[in-house]
């Protein structure tokens, strides 16, 4: 059986006017939610999406194929809600229900609700007729939980072998199978800084994006390593522009790494941390080539908006869970629990330079992206390993799982037992 073989089509499928698609994590969860949503609209063709995202994202969920509206979910008005003083149950209560009511006039058909958080589902029950999802038995029913949110919370204590890409655990979660063909922004119609127009539209470099940040201080590279980097990459791609990419928390970082940085390399950089708004950042990554950097945001947007990535995954980031999705991608993953006692430099240059790499490392591991019908996957040498032939049956018996899980949902009988 393949995934999705077999699943149960709801009565309201051939009838549906809107889909709510909720998504409320940070950037890079938003961009992983990608192939869910080109999931679900090949799966409903003549239905129309909407997406709830965090505030700061709405400009850049407007950019996603499909959607046809954005709504803004406040975090900050949410906590006032329930971290408030004297919080008072019968007085938030009631302010949170006047706040959903306020995203739409009419319900939707149903929400596919992609986090396992009490404000997600919350909002899933209230905007929707019908979840699928994590909490589709209600926000005060925590049993039975949908057989993939379960697979997700194993991973996440155990970590183990998993080859399940969290973009792919989505589509199983929303009854999908992963896309075959991988989705992409278009920013080209965003209009640019004037400062920044020309030297981005000179064909003759080479742009490699640098995701200076982390949303975690734990997975930032040093910025003594991009010192090195920048100067490894100047010396063996004489055309290379490097484009410094970061929110307005490293303005500092990106001016320190200036300042280390002799003359010689500074004509060769191009500083817009801080500087562009995400449509904007979406135009730019159109236009780069690379982009080097951790397990961020900004990496999963360049790939979304078709440039190829040199992961470096340490810390808690894991390659088979969250590496750059698609396909010609490299992710060097740290082998070690502590902070990197050396870093892949040099390696990372060759593979820029399309030269061969010696991927023995003590410290790192070289993987490169693949996909087949289960997904996305990781490999070594091109070669599989044990692991990886788990998918499928992971996939089968997860699906399976997801049949009975829809069967008990559509009981009330069984929901109330």
């Amino acid at each position: 059986m393949r995934p999705g073989d077999g699943e149960i089509m709801p009565s309201w499928s051939s009838d549906l006017p809107r889909i709510l698609i909720i998504q409320l994590a940070r950037l890079g969860d938003l961009l992983q939610s990608l192939p869910v949503i080109s999931a679900l609209r090949l799966k409903y063709p003549h239905t129309s999406f909407d997406l709830l995202c965090p505030s700061p994202l709405v400009p850049l969920g407007s950019l996603f194929p499909g959607i046809q509206q954005v709504t803004s979910w406040n975090g900050e008005d949410w906590h006032a809600f329930a971290k408030g003083k004297n919080c008072n149950l019968n007085q938030s209560l009631p302010r949170a229900i006047e706040y959903f009511s306020s995203f739409q006039s009419t319900q939707y058909s149903v929400a596919y609700n992609l986090n396992n958080h009490p404000r997600s589902i919350l909002a899933s029950h209230l905007l929707s007729a019908r979840v699928v999802g994590a909490g589709d038995r209600g926000p005060l029913n925590p049993r039975l939980l949908p057989p993939w949110v379960e697979y997700l919370q194993h991973v996440a204590r155990e970590r183990g072998t998993n080859r399940i890409h969290l973009a792919d655990a989505f589509c199983g979660l929303c009854e999908v199978r992963p896309p075959e063909m991988i989705p992409t922004l278009q920013g080209h119609d965003i209009e640019l800084p004037p400062d920044l127009v020309q030297i981005v539209n000179d064909s003759s470099f080479v742009r490699i994006g640098i995701a200076l940040g982390a949303g975690d201080a734990d997975r930032r590279v040093p910025l003594a390593t991009w010192c090195r980097f920048i100067e490894s990459c100047v010396e063996h791609l004489p055309n290379c522009l490097c484009v410094f990419i970061g929110g307005a928390g490293e303005r500092e970082a990106a001016l320190a790494l200036e300042d280390q940085l002799s003359p010689y390399y500074l004509s060769r950089i191009l500083n817009c941390v801080g500087k562009t708004t995400l449509p904007q950042l979406a135009h730019l990554f159109n236009r780069c080539q690379w982009v080097v950097g951790s397990d961020t945001g900004p990496l999963h947007l360049a790939v979304a908006c078709g440039a190829r990535a040199v992961g470096w995954y340490f810390s808690r980031a894991r390659v088979h869970e969250t590496g750059p999705y698609g396909v010609g991608h490299f992710v060097w993953q740290h082998q070690g629990h502590g902070n990197p006692g050396s870093w892949p430099v040099m390696e990372t240059i060759s593979l820029l330079c399309n030269e061969q790499v010696d991927t023995y490392s003590t410290e790192w591991e070289l993987w490169t992206s693949h996909r087949d019908e289960w997904g996305m996957l990781y490999m070594q040498n091109g070669k599989p390993d044990h692991a990886m032939f788990k998918r499928k049956e992971i996939w089968e018996r997860l699906t399976s799982m997801s049949l009975e899980h829809s069967v008990s949902l559509m009981s009330p009988d069984k929901v109330a037992g």
